[in-house]
């Protein structure tokens, strides 16, 4: 499973290039401050979880704000993941009560594949396979 959140040493100010974080099969991972996002156009308003099928944000952005245990059914169906990789992902969440986002292979929150901190965004190339979300406590493992 991927992570992405700041490394504890790094100064609040300071883009983080690498971090690891201490969450059950966690490997190292490149995130972005979602301050920085700008950069590479990944816009994500506020309390939200957004993901993109391209890592520019030129398109098919699919946006929540709660849990959804399957992208493909409503409330909020993100089609396009039915036939496409995650390319980006921004954590935008603001609730002091969760500290990330777990987005797994799966409907229904099975086969965890990435853990995303709060204010923090991923992109990748290659991408990931994903299907459903739930946000996450401090406490809570993926």
């Amino acid at each position: 499973m991927l992570s992405a959140a700041p490394a504890a040493n790094a100064a609040p100010d300071q883009s983080v290039s690498q971090a690891a974080v201490a969450r059950p099969a966690a490997t190292a991972a490149k995130p972005v401050p979602a301050s920085d996002l700008g950069v590479l156009a990944l816009s994500c308003p506020s309390g939200m979880l957004c993901v993109w099928p391209n890592t520019d944000g030129s398109s098919g952005r699919c946006t929540w704000v709660n849990a959804d245990n399957d992208w493909r059914v409503t409330p909020v169906v993100c089609s396009w993941t039915s036939s496409q990789r995650v390319k980006a992902i921004v954590n935008n969440g603001t609730s002091t009560t969760y500290d990330g986002v777990c987005l797994y292979q799966g409907a229904n929150y099975s086969n965890a594949q990435v853990w995303v901190a709060q204010g923090y965004g991923l992109t990748d190339a290659t991408g990931w396979t994903l299907r459903s979300h739930r946000w996450v406590r401090p406490t809570d493992p993926c």
